[in-house]
């Protein structure tokens, strides 16, 4: 800015100095003449002619006037340059931060897609697990059970028949428990329920054994809840699980609450206990915890905890469908 104020000024310092230089010059010429014709006339010699005088002027004039113009061009010119030079420099620097700005952004879109994809490997990987567990409790465990209370009714029909009926009533008791492990580890299958149908299913027939707590369900009514996606009902399927399952082992609840609620294309699932509760900035909150963190963060969900010692747990998970 100095630079193109100072050639300002030069430019303006030329102009009037050219236009004073004229104006002294063309006086100067005609002071000139005029003693010339006055000095010829007291001498009595003839009067030279004002026209080779006004001319040889004139031209010192053009000439002058030629080469102040061509400077000026020349500033003008450079000006110009240095201007537009300068316009260059600004909107290469504006793209540079543009470009900076827009790989900075690929970075973290990068950056969070490799976070998704791995915690969907993660996940992908327990729900593998489970299955193949579900199905050896199912298929191997809970038929040996079977397999086995029936040889010792065989066994033992005669001999002690109450003692013996109420241990075969504790091996069935077992392996109903297993069966009801090995279901709730299948992954649920939302080809023929809805979200709604399959939580309030579950919340239905869950098993708690030596439990006293109280669960309810409630869901928004009139809502038509096969405009949810499968792979969304499916994380929030698991999410109730792992939210009871932690209510009844840990916190010692006796009321469970889970409700379910769709508002235009915002699904909400909240579910709330009485229990212990737990310091919320504690590093180690658990693998239950962190596997919920998780499985929100693959559906684009956002997760909200409160929960303070002997307080209970509340935990809200919504996300746009």
């Amino acid at each position: 800015m100095k630079l193109l104020g100072t050639l300002c000024m030069l430019l303006l310092f030329l102009l009037t100095g050219s236009r004073q230089v004229g104006e002294a010059e063309k006086n100067s010429a005609l002071c000139c003449q005029a003693a010339m014709t006055l000095q010829n006339k007291q001498d009595g010699h003839p009067v030279v002619s004002e026209y080779l005088y006004d001319e040889e002027a004139q031209k010192k004039l053009m000439y002058r006037r030629i080469l102040y113009v061509s400077v000026l061009g020349l500033l003008l010119v450079l000006l110009l340059v240095l201007l537009y030079v300068r316009q260059r420099q600004k909107v290469r620097i504006i793209k540079l931060a543009q470009a900076a700005s827009e790989k900075e952004r690929q970075f973290l879109a990068l950056q969070k897609e490799t976070e998704q994809r791995l915690t969907r490997k993660y996940i992908d990987g327990l729900e593998s697990e489970r299955e193949r567990i579900a199905e050896d409790l199912h298929d191997d465990v809970c038929n040996n059970l079977l397999a086995f209370e029936m040889s010792m009714r065989s066994l033992f029909e005669e001999s002690n028949a109450s003692m013996i009926d109420e241990q075969l009533d504790r091996l069935k008791e077992v392996r109903e428990h297993l069966r009801n492990i090995s279901h709730e580890l299948m992954p649920p299958v939302f080809q023929y329920a809805t979200i709604d149908e399959m939580l309030a299913d579950y919340i239905l027939h869950i098993a708690l054994p030596g439990q006293e707590a109280r669960i309810e369900y409630h869901s928004t009514g009139g809502v038509d809840w096969k405009q949810v996606p499968q792979e969304i009902g499916f994380e929030y399927y698991r999410i109730v699980q792992e939210t009871v399952g932690n209510a009844i082992r840990h916190a010692e609840a006796t009321c469970i609450c889970v409700d379910l609620s769709l508002e235009g294309k915002r699904l909400s699932l909240l579910v709330t206990d009485d229990g212990k509760g737990f310091v919320p900035d504690r590093k180690s909150r658990g693998v239950g915890l962190r596997t919920i963190q998780q499985r929100a963060e693959i559906i684009g969900g956002k997760i909200k905890l409160d929960t303070m010692p002997e307080a209970g747990v509340r935990i809200e998970i919504s996300v746009y469908i």
